[in-house]
């Protein structure tokens, strides 16, 4: 998608690539590959619904009304999406994916019940975030993002302040920024960047309050088995300013 430098619509972020690398793995068979032929369909966020023009409404997504409106930017293989929309069925969940396989894993352990509170985009997560409309999002989740290493590569980490621009105006004041990443340098780079944009405060008082996970916290298999070097796992709550 190429560059958009030319927004009208005041308080926007200038539209910049924030996906990088290859999109698949391992080729699919079988069960995962007829989930995404036949499944996936079923919850896939319609091409018109992705205008990128803060337009469209998380409500005309879903054939039902909910109480409040996430959305998760990256989400892995998708344990964690499934099992919190099977505990939360008041709350519709918006996810994006771009990596093929963790996609096909995710529709291939959906149940019934998660087709009427989850949606999905197969593809750039911020894509999404351009698309929603203003103060229509309760709570925005990246949990565990690409770290980028390599400080040449840096610009590549979706925590920047073009992209918190963009979450800050779809949150409604008062929603939540939940990141998380058990990479200390990333961990800091988060918590500076978010901490300093102006839209959002940090939430933790006590170092307890970002170093263990919430009492009702849905953990992934990443998250138990932590990546090869990386420290203990933060949990960095922001809240939305009004």
């Amino acid at each position: 998608m190429s560059e958009q430098t030319n927004h009208n619509d005041q308080g926007s972020a200038y539209r910049k690539r924030s996906l990088f690398g290859r999109r698949q793995g391992r080729a699919l068979r079988g069960e995962r590959s007829d989930a995404l032929q036949n499944v996936l369909p079923k919850i896939q966020i319609p091409e018109n619904a992705l205008r990128e023009d803060h337009k469209t409404c998380p409500k005309s997504l879903f054939n039902n009304d909910f109480t409040t409106y996430a959305l998760e930017i990256g989400f892995g293989h998708g344990e964690r999406l499934i099992e919190h929309s099977l505990r939360d069925q008041d709350t519709a969940f918006i996810g994006a994916e771009p990596f093929i396989n963790g996609m096909a894993d995710f529709v291939k352990n959906l149940k019934d019940e998660n087709l009427n509170n989850i949606r999905v985009h197969m593809d750039d997560g911020m894509a999404v975030a351009y698309s929603l409309k203003q103060n229509s999002i309760d709570s925005v989740y990246i949990l565990n993002p690409d770290p980028w290493h390599k400080t040449r590569h840096h610009k590549r980490r979706i925590v920047n302040q073009h992209n918190l621009d963009v979450l800050a105006k779809i949150l409604k004041p008062g929603g939540q920024l939940i990141l998380t990443s058990d990479v200390p340098g990333l961990v800091e780079w988060m918590c500076t960047h978010a901490s300093n944009h102006p839209q959002f405060e940090w939430l933790a008082e006590t170092k307890s309050d970002w170093s263990e996970p919430p009492a009702d916290w849905i953990s992934t298999r990443y998250e138990l088995k932590g990546a090869k070097g990386a420290d203990k796992m933060a949990y960095l709550f922001f809240r939305r300013k009004s």
